[in-house]
């Protein structure tokens, strides 16, 4: 149950993350700040499922590899949204939050009880 809480969590985070980004292109500011205070919200609901089902399951470096890479990705989101509300985006940013992101997915749907090694 709490692993699909974190799915839903996961798809709502990647939903506003285009929904906010989009809303700084088009200026509406204000808009997207209230939208990545939600954003940042569910941040926190995503690290508590997720470790709520890292104790579910026994602790293996899949599983390390991906709480390292869904704290990175968090990290990177809020990085590059604070680098686009003022303008100033480094262009290997957004490269950067792709790659990372597309590799929690991947590593969260390839290992979803862990890889024991």
């Amino acid at each position: 149950m709490i692993i699909h809480l974190h799915l839903a969590v996961v798809i709502i985070i990647i939903g506003l993350l285009i929904t906010v980004n989009h809303l700084y292109n088009i200026q509406k500011n204000r808009t997207a700040i209230i939208l990545h205070y939600i954003l940042r919200a569910s941040f926190v609901a995503a690290v508590l499922s997720g470790g709520f089902s890292l104790g579910m399951q026994p602790v293996s470096l899949g599983s390390l590899f991906k709480v390292f890479l869904g704290i990175s990705s968090i990290g990177l989101i809020e990085m590059y949204f604070m680098h686009k509300s003022k303008n100033d985006t480094p262009r290997f940013l957004p490269a950067l939050l792709i790659i990372f992101l597309g590799l929690t997915v991947i590593t969260g749907l390839i290992l979803p009880l862990g890889l024991s090694f």
